[in-house]
This record gives structure tokens, sequence and C-alpha cells, in this order.
């Protein structure tokens, strides 16, 4: 983990809680996990039904390129445990045991591993967030920790910005 400072941390969250739009939240919310857990990209995704349409994506380098895709959440077993139980997930291509759907879309996109947290909203999960990790990269308990605590955040500021006025 890049993160060795709590501060830094802090100045995310304090980054975060100024935003005063969807759209400019989750883009800073896309950047901030890169930034904190030293990651080539992050995407975040809506759960609409058994849908979810990938929003918004940050890569450190390169052009998003998946914006707007949209998965079925049935087809992958572990991206359906966090969405259902909140309950963040690791997936890397040397796990013994892999799923094999969430593998082969690593494969496609280029990564090695990925750290899944569903974002909350107040009648169940808003969205996922996706961290990709590359060359061999396994989350370890500490970053998933510091992702569900984030993803918790983002969720309240969420809340937040959907009310009417």
């Amino acid at each position: 983990m890049s993160v060795d400072q709590p501060g830094d941390v802090a100045a995310v969250r304090e980054r975060l809680r100024a935003e005063t739009t969807v759209p400019g939240l989750l883009g800073a919310t896309a950047r901030a996990y890169v930034e904190l857990l030293d990651a080539p990209a992050c995407t975040i995704s809506r759960v609409i039904g058994d849908l979810l349409v990938d929003l918004m994506q940050h890569q450190k380098s390169g052009k998003p390129d998946r914006l707007g895709h949209g998965y079925l959440i049935s087809d992958y077993p572990l991206t359906r445990l966090v969405i259902e139980e909140r309950q963040p997930q690791t997936v890397s291509q040397n796990d013994p045991e892999p799923d094999p759907n969430e593998v082969k879309l690593l494969q496609e996109l280029g990564y090695d591993a990925l750290l899944m947290v569903a974002i909350e909203a107040e009648d169940g999960a808003w969205g996922l967030v996706e961290v990709y990790g590359e060359k061999g990269r396994h989350f370890n308990d500490e970053e998933v920790e510091l992702a569900q605590d984030l993803a918790g955040e983002v969720g309240e500021i969420l809340r937040q910005l959907e009310r009417p006025k």
C-alpha cells in the first residue's frame, strides 16, 4: 500500500467531502482508490437490478475504454456476493481456486488482481468499486479495510448529494 500517513487518507476524505455533484464524487473516488492503493486503475459501476454498468474509471495511464459497459451480476457469483452481502472480496489469477468468470474478465482487461467493495445506499448496494492490480499483486487485509472504509464514506456522501433539496 502506498499510503503510510494517516494524513494522506484524511486529505482524500476532505477532497471527497468537498464534491458537490455525483459525477464529481465518483471521479474523485476513483482517483482516490488509485492513489491510496497504488493501483493501475479503478472502475466504479452502478447497480441497476441484475445489471452492473460502468460509470467512472480512473487509470494511471491511458484512457478509460469500458465506460457504459454492462455486466449481468448473476454471471459473476463473487461480484454478486459483494453486492448482496456488502462483503469485500479479492480475486487474483494466482489464487488456488479463483472464480473462472472473474479471472477471464481480469485477463481481458490485462490485470492480475481485483479488489471489490460495495457502495451502500439506503436500500441496498448503490454501486461497486473495482480496484485492479497487476504484476502478481495481491490486496492485503489492510488495503481491503481501507477500501471498505472509504466506500462507506462515499456511500454517506452519495446519500447526501442525492437527497432532494
